[in-house]
């Protein structure tokens, strides 16, 4: 037993020696604390320092979107100015171009109606001028037969002619019931 016993004593000691002690304890408990308190103070002044970057960023990334959204709607409203400007000079050129076409509509049916006018106050010209000649060479004729006969003589009848006188002195009147 007493060497179950010197082994123990011996082991003990051993234990002591190279056990910590309570002191030792609590300065390593401290340590550990003030190392945590280190790394805690750390991760909070590193997530701080995250979070403060973070912020400034999506700040600045706002401001950005602020000033791209402003200068979108700038430009939305220029090409809207631009897009009518060119829908009114398109309808404008489409107005002109068809009152351009209408005009020379007009003009031209103008123009057909003057001509036709003409061609009518010829054609009715024509007819004044062939009813005149038609006239003149019927009344030429007319006359020219008044003059032939005027100018060939023949004998006057007289009244009662020789001829019918004679054929009734031949012809006995009386007897004829």
């Amino acid at each position: 037993m007493r060497s179950t016993r010197g082994l123990l004593v011996d082991r003990i000691l051993r234990i002591r020696r190279d056990a910590l002690d309570l002191k030792d304890l609590d300065n390593q408990a401290y340590l550990f604390r003030a190392a945590l308190s280190e790394l805690r103070t750390e991760a909070t002044l590193r997530t701080k320092n995250q979070a403060a970057t973070i912020t400034t960023a999506v700040q600045s990334l706002r401001r950005d979107v602020d000033k791209l959204d402003v200068k979108m709607k700038e430009d939305i409203g220029d090409l809207k100015h631009e897009i009518q400007m060119e829908m009114d000079n398109h309808r404008n050129e489409s107005r002109a171009e068809s009152k351009t076409l209408d005009i020379k509509l007009e003009d031209m049916t103008h123009n057909a109606f003057v001509t036709i006018g003409n061609i009518r106050t010829g054609i009715e010209q024509a007819k004044w001028d062939n009813t005149r000649r038609g006239v003149a060479i019927f009344a030429s004729f007319v006359l020219f037969i008044i003059i032939s006969m005027e100018l060939t003589s023949s004998p006057k009848p007289s009244y009662p002619p020789k001829e019918a006188a004679e054929a009734a002195d031949t012809i006995d009147v009386t007897s004829t019931t």
